[in-house]
């Protein structure tokens, strides 16, 4: 199994379970990730999170010449400038989060939720079928 097989199945998982929830509690989801943002110390490490899979998704990339490989690289790419932005500039990522996730209605979280986590398994597919 290639690098980006294994990226490509753990990013469609990731997709799918951290989205999953709000079909179910779309508004207590939504505070539990406005939570998550509160303090530039919990922006920051949002950050370096994102910025881990970002390597990780470019390096894999690396190693391919597919369809797949160059979307998933530049999707890293611009990964690595959010989470340098959440490192360099928390307080402006932070409000400009809140302000985003505070403007989607309930029945927008659950399209989300759906959505995401049909995506999520479809990505995951096409991992397990590289």
């Amino acid at each position: 199994m290639s690098p980006l097989a294994l990226v490509l199945i753990v990013i469609g998982l990731l997709i799918a379970v951290s989205r999953t929830p709000f079909l179910f509690a779309p508004e207590r989801v939504r505070a539990y990730y406005l939570s998550l943002m509160e303090t530039d110390g919990r922006m920051r490490s949002l950050g370096v999170l994102v910025l881990s899979l970002a390597a990780v998704m470019i390096w894999a990339a690396g190693t391919q010449t597919i369809l797949a490989a160059t979307i998933i690289y530049w999707l890293g790419v611009l990964m690595l400038v959010i989470a340098a932005s959440c490192i360099i500039l928390p307080s402006k990522m932070r409000n400009l989060a809140t302000s985003v996730w505070r403007r989607f209605s309930t029945p927008v979280l659950r399209g989300i939720g759906l959505f995401s986590f049909v995506a999520g398994l479809a990505i995951a597919a096409y991992g397990l079928s590289l």
